[in-house]
């Protein structure tokens, strides 16, 4: 395949989550991008349910020719494997690691009838009443779901899990009071914050400077307690080199330009990048950490 040729047709990126999501709307700027760059349409193409595994099967199954990619949320790659014992498909055999896009910077909010307003107190009262507060998750194994699983052991509390379908039922859930608490994108969170229906206590990731300056770091509580979801782009397995490296190059200056990082800022997201081989790290490490916390926690969907 002569990657200066390349793209001769329309490319399919397919993403693991429903049109309107933040990684969703992340796709689409990003490709649109491309689009006018390679001169050729790259058309997003949701494929929510089952938790990505919908999304990453089409991709596993593509010809590796460059022409169907896959924008996946970080839980498809690394966490499913240890959720499923029967996936159909291996996130280091069936596909090529093409780009890092963004780190989600998260913040734990809580609901002000609880009485926390700084996250010791939150966790003193959890402490004083284990199993009795309710945090909301996305659903079982999400990025939600593991990251307040993480926090509860590096914490020492105990705290209800209880899972819905996605972010924004989760949040309405928070922002009406059925909730305790919630570990959630800062784009998703802020107007809630500033409506005062939430509290925000701790923020995790690389936030953009202005977000949320007067809540602290979870890093600077408890340095091991971090849980950063990530987007990334992958490619089958067997895509050619040249055309991976095409696409990483074209999706890193896509990242660069100020007018993407601006519209990324405003999403409370950080343009990340890198190489091939930096996300394939990226991926082997958060392989080994979810194989450890998903049997920590007991957890298994099928």
């Amino acid at each position: 395949l002569n990657a200066q040729a390349y793209p001769t047709k329309p490319v399919r990126v397919v993403t693991t989550t429903p049109a309107g999501s933040l990684s969703d709307n992340l796709a689409r700027l990003v490709f649109s991008r491309l689009s006018e760059t390679l001169g050729q349409p790259f058309i997003v193409d949701n494929r929510p349910g089952a938790g990505g595994i919908v999304a990453a099967e089409v991709v596993a199954k593509a010809p590796p020719d460059g022409y169907t990619l896959l924008s996946a949320v970080n839980t498809v790659m690394v966490v499913n494997p240890f959720l499923h014992s029967k996936l159909s498909y291996d996130p280091l055999r069936d596909f090529e690691p093409v780009s890092m896009l963004t780190q989600i910077s998260e913040v734990l909010v809580v609901n002000p009838s609880l009485g926390a307003k700084t996250l010791e107190e939150f966790v003193r009262l959890a402490k004083a009443r284990p199993g009795k507060i309710t945090y909301a998750s996305s659903g079982n194994g999400t990025a939600t779901h593991l990251m307040m699983e993480l926090f509860q052991r590096k914490a020492g509390i105990q705290l209800a899990h209880v899972p819905y379908k996605g972010v924004t039922p989760a949040m309405q859930a928070m922002a009406s009071g059925e909730i305790g608490a919630l570990n959630i994108g800062i784009g998703l969170a802020r107007p809630h914050i500033a409506s005062g229906k939430v509290l925000a206590l701790a923020k995790t990731g690389m936030p953009a400077k202005d977000a949320l300056p007067a809540v602290p770091a979870l890093t600077t509580f408890y340095p091991d307690a971090e849980y950063i979801p990530w987007v990334a782009v992958f490619a089958p397995k067997g895509t050619p080199k040249n055309v991976v490296a095409k696409l990483n190059a074209e999706i890193g200056k896509a990242l660069a330009l100020s007018e993407i990082r601006t519209r990324m800022g405003n999403m409370d997201l950080t343009p990340t990048g890198g190489s091939p081989g930096d996300l394939d790290r990226t991926v082997r490490a958060a392989l080994a950490v979810n194989r450890e916390l998903v049997k920590s926690i007991g957890l298994k969907i099928d």
